[in-house]
């Protein structure tokens, strides 16, 4: 099976998944926003894990939170460099100039050079996980609780995933 049919079907897999579950809408919205903001935030492989606690301490779906950990996987690098990024127009800070004076000078530079570099991602961190969360559960909450039923309907019956066919030689 190819790379791209294999993602297709798990992206459908996946949203229907989401689509069937029986909760309240803003349930699983709220799951699905805070287990796809879990991905802003490095966690050195236990994504998964902590957007489904997530999405239970804030009595959203778990269901909805292991699907969104999920769905927004595959983005983490470029989430990673936008939260730098972000923290970088806040509090700007010339990386290269700083590393050229800090590269001979003692480890209490280095440190400080590190301690601002932290900042900068901390403070993108925070607001790229508030404003991606909250547009995100504005959207899924209206996608969920207007087209529900159509999107299932659409995707069940009308949206066809090729089927992988061995290629045999004669």
């Amino acid at each position: 099976m190819s790379k791209l049919v294999f993602l297709e079907r798990r992206f459908k897999y996946l949203l229907i998944k989401l689509l069937r579950l029986k909760d309240h809408s803003h349930k699983v919205a709220l799951g699905f926003s805070l287990g796809s903001v879990v991905n802003f935030v490095p966690t050195f492989g236990l994504g998964l894990i902590i957007s489904v606690g997530l999405a239970k301490l804030c009595k959203g779906n778990s269901i909805a939170g292991l699907i969104g950990g999920m769905f927004f996987m595959w983005a983490f690098p470029l989430m990673f460099y936008l939260n730098t990024v972000v923290g970088g127009y806040i509090f700007p800070i010339d990386l290269d100039q700083t590393l050229l004076q800090n590269a001979d000078k003692n480890l209490d530079n280095r440190l400080e050079l590190g301690a601002k570099v932290g900042k900068n991602f901390l403070t993108g961190m925070f607001l790229n996980s508030f404003l991606f969360g909250s547009i995100l559960y504005i959207v899924s909450y209206y996608i969920i609780n207007q087209y529900r039923g159509f999107l299932l309907h659409y995707i069940y019956k009308k949206w066809i995933v090729k089927k992988h066919t061995k290629k045999t030689d004669n």
